[in-house]
């Protein structure tokens, strides 16, 4: 079992990037990183075709005021 900690501003700006991407996949990836001693990076991936290319867009969500 895995467990992440997310602070509320995370999730407002996971949906935030959801909301930017209406037809992306009903799929996301989060990534949490607290390697660096002073703090998480959470990074939001959703896949979606952009002018018929398919990928991969990925957003690092930095809350600096938890740190």
């Amino acid at each position: 079992m895995s467990k992440i900690s997310l602070h509320k501003s995370d999730i407002k700006e996971i949906q935030r990037v959801l909301d930017s991407f209406p037809h992306a996949s009903d799929y996301i990836e989060i990534e949490v990183d607290s390697s660096s001693g002073i703090g998480s990076i959470v990074t939001v991936m959703v896949k979606t075709t952009v002018n018929g290319h398919f990928g991969e867009f990925r957003k690092a969500i930095v809350d600096e005021s938890s740190w």
